[in-house]
């Protein structure tokens, strides 16, 4: 009689467990749902009109892991009610190719069809600051001489350093006169001993013009642009971007989660930053889309965007111009150079040029930035300027 009775209570234990467990998979889909629609929205919300809208939009890459979690677990508990997840993950696809992407390589172009090679890199002042090269005394030269080197035919160079006359800093020297490359710097300053702080773009074909994006308000952190002209006739605007920084310190993350005094200190610091950046970025992506829009030419934009894919920032960008990574890329495409896996710098391209192949280069670690390595062409069909 025991043995019935054994089996029974078993049973009664295992339909409870599927009912609460069904009921708590049906309350996630619910919040996870509500979080994703919550999360897309809120890249269309400029921070600088209600700032909120930067923190729910930088969590939206949760809300994409958890559906996707839960799509499994539906398809192992009840396959018919994983067809919610599913339907997610198809209507915003384009959310998760921000993050992963498994591209091919397009198709070469006619022969006679001029290639353009580009390097974006945030160099990070060639380490020239004792404390960053303690490790490497070699590391400012290996890093000076790898981007001096490289084949690129554009260079867009963020936490640009020169030193005019030293033979190590000597970057206008280095990577552009030795070169055979033309050079634009856009200065945020200038220290006592006269070397220059900013941003660079440097080219092998001629730079015909040559600005900035005006901000409104005062900040080291800036957008340059030139105008060069192609063996075809054809002229490309490239701008170079260094977006408001996050300003958010490694050690205050650590710090953060270390305890929870750290939590309170750390965590309202961090809150805080993020909040002014999320703003900052909103009014400069303003400007700079207002910037393109008036170009006459097709646009290559390249730099530190300091923002996340998910970002108000990344999505203006996007609805204006293609981005590289998504386009060409594969696998995660992670930029930063240090604990957390994002992806903070990017080229983003007019759809009248065509792209080749696009790499982030992980090996090279000379900074807390990985370079971004492009092949584009301007397809022959285009009109050359007169």
């Amino acid at each position: 009689m025991q043995q019935p009775a054994v089996f029974c209570v078993g049973l009664l234990l295992r339909l409870i467990f599927f009912f609460v467990l069904r009921k708590f998979l049906s309350f996630l889909t619910s919040l996870s749902t509500l979080w994703l629609l919550l999360g897309v929205a809120c890249q269309y919300v400029p921070p600088h009109a209600f700032w909120p809208a930067g923190f729910v939009a930088m969590s939206l890459p949760g809300a994409l892991l958890m559906n996707a979690i839960l799509l499994l677990l539906w398809l192992w508990q009840r396959p018919v009610w994983a067809l919610g997840p599913l339907l997610l993950i198809i209507v915003f696809w384009n959310q998760h190719t921000r993050y992963f992407t498994l591209n091919t390589p397009d198709a070469d172009p006619e022969p006679e069809e001029q290639r353009i090679r580009v390097l974006s890199y945030n160099v990070r002042v060639f380490n020239v600051y004792k404390h960053l090269h303690a490790d490497d005394p070699n590391l400012p030269e290996a890093e000076m001489q790898w981007v001096a080197e490289h084949p690129a035919d554009i260079l867009c160079l963020q936490e640009f350093y020169n030193e005019k006359g030293d033979k190590t800093w000597d970057s206008r020297q280095r990577v552009g006169k030795e070169q055979k490359r033309q050079i634009y710097v856009g200065k945020a300053l200038t220290n006592s001993i006269g070397a220059e702080f900013g941003l660079a773009i440097f080219s092998r074909f001629p730079i015909v013009h040559k600005g900035r994006v005006a901000f409104d308000s005062p900040t080291k952190n800036q957008v340059i642009f030139v105008d060069v002209k192609l063996p075809s006739k054809d002229t490309l605007r490239v701008y170079n971007m260094h977006l408001e920084s996050m300003a958010i310190e490694q050690k205050d993350m650590e710090e953060a989660v270390q305890s929870e005094a750290g939590l309170k200190t750390k965590g309202r610091t961090i809150a805080r930053r993020l909040k002014g950046g999320f703003i900052a970025r909103s009014h400069q992506v303003k400007r700079l889309l207002a910037h393109i829009r008036e170009s006459a030419y097709p646009v290559l934009l390249c730099g530190d965007l300091n923002d996340l894919p998910s970002s108000y920032t990344y999505q203006q960008l996007r609805g204006e111009l293609l981005n590289a990574f998504e386009e060409g890329g594969r696998g995660f495409g992670v930029t930063y150079n240090g604990k957390l896996p994002i992806r903070i710098d990017n080229q983003f391209y007019s759809e009248r040029l065509q792209l080749l192949r696009f790499d982030v280069l992980p090996q090279i670690q000379f900074t807390d930035h990985f370079p971004l390595e492009a092949t584009y062409v301007l397809p022959s069909s285009s009109t050359p300027d007169e």
